[in-house]
């Protein structure tokens, strides 16, 4: 369902009319395929490059450089037209490594330690070690409030505080660093407060308003497991017990509202709109409202622009090139909040629908669609292995099963749980069909994971082999010789080497 709604039957190979596109002259290139490719790992190197101290006015050279070299070695012809458009990318990524890397060193409009009362609303809230991290929206920007596990906060109140303004916690130590983390969503700063108290509730055109009403309802409504998962797929929030059985199963992403969630949810809505005359803008609509209602995550929201992008084509007759699509939505994300790009969740799921689109270059055959969840494993486990210490090997035998389980029972739950959540006599009867999937579910996983109990641990030729791995994908995605790939993937792999060491 999810392949048939990103390409649809009439852009299939053999059925692509050729646009005025000046890249159709050399379709087979890097710039034919995925030129968007060409600037956002520009960029991704030159966000690497200022991590590591490089001066802003050498970032875009450096990017340049580095996107030039992708060009060059995903390259087989080279038809008129090619170094235009090639001086066009180029000046493109220059520029967008500038804006990009010129707004990571975020500026405030705050004095350090100000003191002063402010107004605003709970956005969301969630347990951080042993307190509460309340994330709250005032006219100065959004800012994180740690209180007590006492203090009763939830989404949508009103509240007044008073209290200091300091800059987010910052360590150069370890793998995890707190400040990128709350930069990532949004945060500018922490409000240290001497006084907070509820004051209302917002308006109902506040999405955390109805966020804070759904998540009360399931609570209130459903059995535990069925709880659970709804809680997850439909609002954002995490379990803790059912996390602990994910990440003991090396299935974390699937409560993690992803590309996988908004493919359901889009496929569903696309297909209930499928007979009226809009059902473009009208599925496009539900779309960004299912995201932003779950809570805009960064793997959410990559995917609800993938999906965009999909429709807009299909509004304007033009075939999808996933890897581009892919890029650009990467692309994208990075110009809006540049300090995604050291979020885990962010990374995981570029790379992850990186892989998948390479498959859809090449129509997902047979041996692509085997491979497909392998490259994922091997790509994402030195990022995961680097923040959690080791990644469970149960993953690669149950995450091929757990994609299709879970494709069926996020919607059948969903539709379960509808007669207990408008409240019809007997309904919370009708959700525990739901309930006993989800619980024959978990047997099942344990059982699997008992089969494979070992897990894998930060090593640094992870490192090496998904540096590897990716140009290796993305030369058979585009079509070219082995020789070519292998050739670019083993350069790629010795210059890792250098690097690391």
């Amino acid at each position: 369902m999810c392949r048939g709604f990103i390409t649809s039957s009439r852009y299939r190979a053999g059925e692509v009319r050729e646009n005025s596109s000046p890249c159709n002259g050399f379709s087979m290139t890097v710039l034919g395929r995925a030129p968007v490719l060409c600037p956002f790992a520009g960029v991704c190197v030159a966000l690497i490059a200022q991590d590591l101290g490089v001066s802003l006015p050498l970032l875009p050279l450096l990017s340049v450089l580095s996107a030039g070299a992708l060009i060059l070695c995903w390259t087989v012809d080279r038809s008129p037209g090619y170094w235009a458009f090639f001086g066009g990318i180029m000046a493109i990524t220059a520029l967008a490594s500038l804006v990009i890397c010129r707004r990571v060193p975020i500026s405030t409009t705050f004095l350090p330690q100000e003191y002063g009362k402010w107004k605003g609303y709970i956005v969301s809230e969630r347990s951080w070690g042993g307190r509460r991290a309340a994330l709250v929206k005032t006219p100065k920007g959004i800012f994180l409030a740690k209180v007590s596990p006492r203090k009763e906060l939830v989404a949508g109140q009103k509240v007044e505080m008073e209290g200091r303004i300091l800059s987010l916690p910052h360590s150069d130590k370890g793998s995890f660093r707190e400040d990128l983390y709350w930069r990532a969503r949004g945060f500018v700063g922490e409000i240290m407060p001497a006084r907070l108290t509820v004051v209302g509730r917002c308006s109902w055109f506040h999405v955390a308003r109805w966020r804070n009403l759904i998540s009360k309802s399931i609570l209130l409504t459903l059995p535990s497991r069925t709880r659970a998962y709804l809680l997850a797929a439909w609002t954002g929030m995490k379990d803790p017990e059912l996390k602990s059985f994910h990440e003991r199963w090396g299935t974390s992403h699937l409560l993690a509202v992803s590309g996988f969630h908004v493919a359901i949810f889009a496929g569903g809505i696309s297909l209930l709109l499928r007979r009226s005359k809009g059902h473009v803008w009208g599925t496009s609509l539900f779309l960004w409202l299912y995201v932003f209602l779950t809570g805009a995550a960064a793997s959410a929201v990559r995917a609800a622009l993938m999906m965009q992008i999909a429709l807009l084509g299909h509004v304007r007759g033009r075939p999808v090139r996933p890897l581009n699509s892919v890029s650009l939505a990467g692309l994208l994300l990075l110009l809006w909040r540049p300090w995604w790009f050291w979020d885990l969740g962010w990374r995981l799921s570029v790379l992850a629908a990186y892989i998948i689109a390479a498959a859809l270059e090449r129509n997902l055959t047979r041996g692509w669609l085997l491979s497909v969840g392998p490259l994922i494993w091997g790509t994402t486990l030195p990022l995961v292995a680097t923040i959690f210490g080791s990644v469970p090997l149960a993953g690669l035998l149950i995450n091929p099963i757990a994609g299709p389980v879970f494709g069926f029972l996020y919607p059948f739950a969903s539709l379960m749980a509808l007669p207990a959540l408008a409240g019809i006599p007997g309904g919370r009867w009708v959700a525990y069909g739901a309930e006993g999937l989800f619980i024959l579910w978990e047997y099942v996983a344990d059982f699997l994971a008992t089969l494979v109990p070992w897990r894998a641990t930060w090593n640094p030729l992870w490192d090496i082999l998904a540096f590897g791995m990716l140009p290796m994908i993305t030369g058979r995605a585009l079509s070219l010789s082995w020789k070519r790939t292998m050739s670019v993937a083993l350069s790629w792999q010795l210059f890792s080497i250098l690097l690391w060491r």
